[in-house]
């Protein structure tokens, strides 16, 4: 039990590496690329797409690539491929090489992710009932660690290179935690029949909205606070959303076992989606925190609400499959989502279209994942 409790906290890693420092820094570091390097918001959603993109094909391979070579190794050798592509980003300023390294990044970070989750879900079923939702808080600790280290790196030590390295090595420790940490597995026979995938077309519908709406204030949000669209200092707005994002993690676990993961999943998208509205009706400082705290306690939530939902609706010799065919459909969501965002973001509007765009499609995903789990518990009746 001890032992299985330290592999969930240790399976933390890897959402901490492949979401909080993969995906989420780039927003911190964006701005400053912008500025060097003459991008537009189109641009910089463009490299998002790409790493989503990335993550996208990872997690198509991940339950396959798990059944060959085992859940750890994709772990420990996902983990450490995002920290190559971390530092080989820092190595130039040309765009087209560094839309290669983000969808690097992304490849080896989906292939993680979906082992990780996969380990986390079997933990949650038997001896740790918290894994599941432990698994993405991991993230939010790197958004707060981001939040205080990339920026005075950045003046350090000149410019968002610097940043890039930083994340290179943090993400190595992660690695090496997850080296040592992780045991060997070998996954189970996983099995995907038309009455499985008709039992989660609903989590897809709306997991596949998720990915679609909160990618865009992920990537561009930082960017809107500094560009004056509220008035608080970006650092103290990124470290406020990465702490509700830890916070939650210890919250979450009592109202998923009270309510039901079904019955709260569409709860932590509409949480989400009034964060990011919060943010675009009022520039005041209150507002902008309690967007953060929103968005950062209910976003990574729901990964593990469509998670452990799935998981009480297949037999566990599917979990690996099913968490793969969700990522899949998360990350065709959120391999658009950016180039709508920037796309947005580029017109006489600024960025204020493209986040109100997120908040109504994040409101949309819980609209359907409300009616699904109505419908599958009325069925179950």
């Amino acid at each position: 039990m001890k032992r299985d409790r330290t592999i969930a906290i240790a399976l933390t890693l890897v959402p901490f590496a492949s979401i909080g420092l993969t995906r989420f820094a780039f927003g911190l570091i964006l701005p400053a690329m912008r500025s060097e390097l003459d991008w537009t918001y189109f641009e910089g959603g463009l490299a998002t797409t790409f790493n989503a993109a990335g993550y996208l094909a990872g997690a198509i391979l991940g339950a396959r690539a798990a059944r060959r070579f085992g859940d750890r190794n994709m772990i420990v050798g996902g983990s450490a491929g995002m920290a190559l592509m971390l530092f080989a980003t820092a190595l130039t300023g040309a765009f087209v090489p560094i839309l290669v390294f983000r969808f690097g990044a992304g490849l080896f970070g989906g292939l993680a992710f979906v082992a990780g989750g996969t380990m986390a879900t079997q933990l949650s079923k038997t001896t740790v009932p918290s894994a599941l939702v432990w698994f993405p808080g991991g993230a939010g600790l790197a958004i707060f660690i981001s939040a205080l280290g990339i920026p005075p790196i950045e003046d350090a030590f000149g410019g968002w290179k610097s940043g890039w390295i930083a994340l290179g090595v943090v993400t190595l420790a992660a690695t090496a935690i997850l080296f040592f940490t992780i045991p060997k597995t070998r996954a189970d026979h996983v099995t995907q029949t038309a009455k499985i995938v008709d039992r989660i077309r609903g989590l897809e519908a709306s997991y596949a909205l998720f990915g679609l709406g909160y990618i865009s204030y992920a990537t561009f949000v930082v960017a809107f606070v500094k560009d004056g669209g509220a008035d608080v200092s970006p650092v103290l707005f990124w470290a406020v959303l990465g702490a509700a994002t830890v916070v939650s993690a210890f919250i979450w676990p009592s109202l998923f076992a009270r309510y039901t993961p079904g019955a709260m999943y569409p709860a932590t998208l509409a949480m989400c989606a009034i964060g990011v509205a919060l943010i675009i009706v009022d520039r005041s400082v209150l507002s902008a925190l309690v967007s953060a705290s929103l968005f950062g306690g209910s976003a990574l939530a729901v990964v593990s609400g469509v998670s452990a939902a799935a998981r009480d609706r297949v037999r566990p010799e599917s979990w690996g499959g099913v968490i793969g065919r969700l990522t899949t459909t998360f990350g065709v969501g959120q391999m658009l989502g950016p180039l709508l965002g920037g796309a947005l973001g580029d017109t006489s509007t600024g960025l204020r279209l493209g986040l109100a765009a997120s908040a109504v499609i994040l409101g949309l995903g819980a609209v359907v994942a409300s009616v699904d789990h109505r419908q599958t518990a009325s069925a179950a009746q």
